[in-house]
C-alpha cells in the first residue's frame, strides 16, 4: 500500500514528476490535482490508504484545512525559481503585477524586498475571480503578469503578456524526501500509539488524560463506563466530571493520591497527576478504580496465595450422632452460621471444637474465603501478636525485609478461628478487641490503617467467666466473642455415638491401608463403657492403634482391653484410679477373675498386678 502521493498541477508536471521519481513508483502515488480538483483527488487517496500528501501552495493548504488527520508537505517555490521569473517578467516592462493565491504572494514578497523590485499583488480566494483581477492589474498599468497556473491560463486566452512561477524539480526531491523521514516518524509514533492504546484499554483502572487547558485527549474503555457519559476527545473535564477538579491538578503542579470520591452512584479511589514538562505542568491524568473491584480483586489475590494452606475440610456431614444433644447443637450451629456475628465455642478437649467451626464456615455465605486457624497457646505473646496483625518491615529485629501480612489479613472476606482464646495473653487481647470494634488491622510498626472484613469464631475448653472473675481474660473481649455461644456435649453424654464414631474412624483407616477390620458387638460395647475424657480425639487415637496392631478381622473385646490398658498405663500420675481400677477389673472378667491370665493379658506380670489391686482396693479377686 502506498502510503506517500504526489499532486501534480498538470498532466505535463506529472510527467516530468513520474520520470524523476522512476525508481519510487512502488512507495509514492502520482495524480493531478489544483485547488478543488486537488481536494477530491486528495479524499481519493486518503481512501485508498495514503498517509502523506505532496502539494502546492493553495491546494496543499486546502487538503491541511480539509484533512486535519492528513499530513500535508508544502511544495515551496524557491527563491531561484522566483528570481529567474522575474527576470523574466522584467523583460516585459518594469510594472509587475503578481495575480495569485496568498500562499504565493507571501513567498514573492520576500524576495521583492531582497532584489528591491516593486511588485503589486492581486489576491485570489478562488479560480472565479482570475479574469477579475486580471482585468483590475492591466487597469492599473501592469506591463506582465505573474502567477501560477490558474493565471498563466487565462492571461494566454486573452493574449496578455505573462510568466509563470514553475516550482523546480529540486523543490518536490526534497519534498519527497521530507516525506520519506515523516513517514518513518509516523510508523514509529503509531506503534507507540497502539502500545499506549494497548495499556489504556487494557487496564482495570479508569484512565482520564488532559492538557494544559482542561481539555480531554485520552480517556479508556473503562473510565467511559464508570463516568457512563459520551466522553469525547476534546471535552472539557469539568463539563464531564466537575468534582473531580482536574485543572486544580494543573495550576498546583502537585499529584494527590487515593481520594474517594462517588460518581453516578459508584465508590471509586482515585488520583491524580500533572503531566509536567521543563518547568510547568501540561495536563494532567486520573486514574480511578471502583472501590469493590479492588476489594474483590484484593480478596481473589489473597485465596490464591493462601487458600491452599487455609481451607475448611469439614462440613456438618462429618459430625456423627443420633443423639438429641449432638443434633441441638448442629442445628444452633447451623443457625449461627447463616449470621455475621462473632461465635465462640465452649467444650471439652477433643470434642470437635475446631470440626465445628469449619462447619459453620462452609455452611456461611463466607465459605468462599479462605478459614484460618490459630492456636492461640502454641505461640509466645510477642510471636502471636505479629502473626495476627501482620508487621512492617523493621518493626523488630529479625523481622522480614518486605513485612509480613497478619493472619487477619490473611483471612479477609473469610473466616479466622481463634482456638485455645482462653490462653491468650492479656495484651494481645486488648490488641483484639480493637480489631473486633474496628474491623482493621495496624500492622505492628505501622500507622495504616487495613480495613478487613473477617467473621470470627473462638474456642476454649476453659470457664472464661471464671477467668474474666480472676483478671485472667478481659471482661470486654469476652462479650465481644461470646456473641453468639455453642457448646459442644463430650462424648461420655452421647454415648449412642461412640460405636458410631468408632465404625466411621476405623473404615476411614482401613481405606488408607486396605486392610478388613470390624468391630464385635463386645469391643463396641466396651468402648461405649469408656469415660473418653480426651472424647472425640481420644477415641480416634485408640481406634488408630487399633487398626495398626489388629490381626484378624474382627477386633476383640481382649484386644481392646489390652489397648485400653495402655492407653490408661501411659502415666499413672495423669490418670485418675478408678479409670485404672476399671481396666484391671475389665480384664479379671474377662479371664474370669484368674490373676495369672488377666496379668498376661495386660501385658504385666502377677506381682505388679497385685500391687496395683491393692493400691486400687482391688481384693475381689485371688
Amino acid at each position: 500500500m502506498k502510503k506517500i502521493a504526489v499532486l501534480a498541477p498538470n498532466e505535463t508536471k506529472l510527467i516530468e514528476l513520474k520520470a524523476l521519481f522512476a525508481d519510487s513508483q512502488n512507495e509514492i502515488a502520482f495524480a493531478v490535482g489544483s485547488l478543488s480538483e486537488g481536494l477530491l483527488k486528495a479524499k481519493q487517496l486518503i481512501e485508498c490508504g495514503v498517509e502523506i500528501i505532496i502539494a502546492r501552495g493553495e491546494t496543499a493548504f486546502n487538503i491541511r484545512d480539509a484533512y486535519p488527520g492528513i499530513a500535508v508537505i508544502d511544495v515551496p517555490i524557491s527563491g531561484f525559481d522566483l528570481a529567474l521569473a522575474l527576470e523574466k517578467a522584467r523583460q516585459y516592462g518594469e510594472n509587475v503585477a503578481v495575480v495569485s493565491f496568498p500562499s504565493m504572494i507571501k513567498q514573492v514578497e520576500c524576495l521583492e524586498t531582497a532584489i528591491g523590485v516593486k511588485i503589486k499583488k492581486y489576491y485570489l480566494t478562488s479560480r472565479g475571480q482570475v479574469n477579475a483581477e486580471i482585468d483590475q492589474a492591466v487597469k492599473d498599468g501592469a506591463d506582465v503578469l505573474l502567477g501560477g497556473f490558474t493565471t498563466i491560463s487565462a492571461a494566454r486566452q486573452r493574449n496578455l503578456p505573462c510568466v509563470e512561477i514553475f516550482t523546480g524539480m529540486q523543490a518536490y526531491m526534497e519534498a519527497v524526501s521530507s516525506a520519506k523521514s515523516l513517514l518513518v516518524t509516523m510508523e514509529q509514533e503509531k506503534r507507540k500509539t497502539g502500545m499506549i492504546r494497548a495499556v489504556l484499554d487494557s487496564s482495570y483502572e479508569g484512565i482520564v488524560s488532559v492538557d494544559e487547558k482542561g481539555r480531554i485527549v485520552a480517556v479508556n474503555p473503562v473510565a467511559k463506563k464508570i463516568l457512563k457519559a459520551s466522553v469525547g476527545i476534546g471535552a472539557d473535564i469539568d463539563d464531564v466530571w466537575s468534582e473531580l477538579k482536574l485543572k486544580d491538578i494543573i495550576k498546583s503542579g502537585v499529584a494527590e493520591h487515593n481520594h474517594l470520591f462517588t460518581i453516578n452512584g459508584v465508590q471509586v479511589l482515585c488520583n491524580k497527576v500533572p503531566i509536567k514538562y521543563r518547568s510547568g505542568a501540561i495536563g494532567a491524568v486520573a486514574t480511578f478504580q471502583d472501590v469493590t473491584k479492588i476489594q474483590m480483586m484484593e480478596s481473589r489475590i489473597r485465596k490464591e496465595i493462601y487458600s491452599k494452606g487455609h481451607i475448611a475440610r469439614y462440613t456438618f456431614d462429618d459430625i456423627y450422632g443420633t443423639d438429641p444433644v449432638i443434633k441441638t447443637s448442629i442445628d444452633m450451629a447451623k443457625c449461627f452460621a447463616a449470621s455475621n456475628s462473632n461465635v465462640l465455642i465452649t467444650g471439652e478437649t477433643g470434642t470437635g471444637k475446631e470440626v465445628f467451626a469449619q462447619s459453620i464456615h462452609n455452611y456461611s455465605k463466607q465459605s468462599q474465603g479462605p478459614f484460618v486457624a490459630v492456636n492461640c497457646a502454641a505461640l509466645p505473646a510477642q510471636l502471636l501478636e505479629s502473626e495476627l496483625f501482620g508487621y512492617v518491615r523493621g518493626a523488630f529485629t529479625g523481622a522480614s525485609k518486605e513485612g509480613k501480612a497478619g493472619l487477619f489479613e490473611v483471612a479477609h472476606t473469610g473466616t479466622i478461628f481463634l482456638d485455645e482464646i482462653g490462653e491468650m495473653d492479656f495484651v494481645n487481647q486488648g490488641r483484639l478487641l480493637r480489631v473486633l470494634q474496628e474491623r482493621a488491622v495496624l500492622r505492628l510498626g505501622s500507622d495504616k490503617i487495613i480495613p478487613i472484613s473477617v467473621r470470627v469464631i473462638a474456642a476454649t475448653n476453659k470457664n472464661l467467666n471464671a477467668l474474666v472473675s480472676q483478671g485472667k481474660f478481659r471482661e470486654d473481649l469476652f462479650y465481644r466473642l461470646n456473641v453468639l455461644h455453642l457448646r459442644i456435649p463430650p462424648l461420655k453424654k452421647r454415648k449412642r455415638a461412640i460405636s458410631l464414631y468408632a465404625k466411621k474412624f476405623l473404615e476411614e483407616m482401613c481405606r488408607d491401608t486396605g486392610a478388613k477390620l470390624k468391630f464385635s458387638s463386645g469391643a463396641l460395647k466396651l468402648l461405649e463403657n469408656q469415660p473418653w475424657t480426651g472424647n472425640v480425639r481420644q477415641l480416634k487415637n485408640v481406634v488408630e492403634r487399633v487398626a495398626a496392631v489388629s490381626k484378624n478381622e474382627t477386633v476383640s473385646s481382649a484386644l481392646l482391653t489390652q489397648l485400653l490398658m495402655f492407653e490408661n498405663d501411659i502415666d499413672d500420675e495423669t490418670l485418675t484410679s478408678s479409670e485404672e481400677a476399671k481396666t484391671i477389673l475389665q480384664a479379671l472378667q474377662s479371664c474370669n477373675g484368674v490373676m495369672a491370665d488377666a496379668a498376661e493379658m495386660l501385658k504385666m506380670n502377677r506381682t505388679t498386678l497385685w500391687r496395683k489391686m491393692n493400691k486400687l482396693g482391688i481384693n475381689k479377686y485371688k
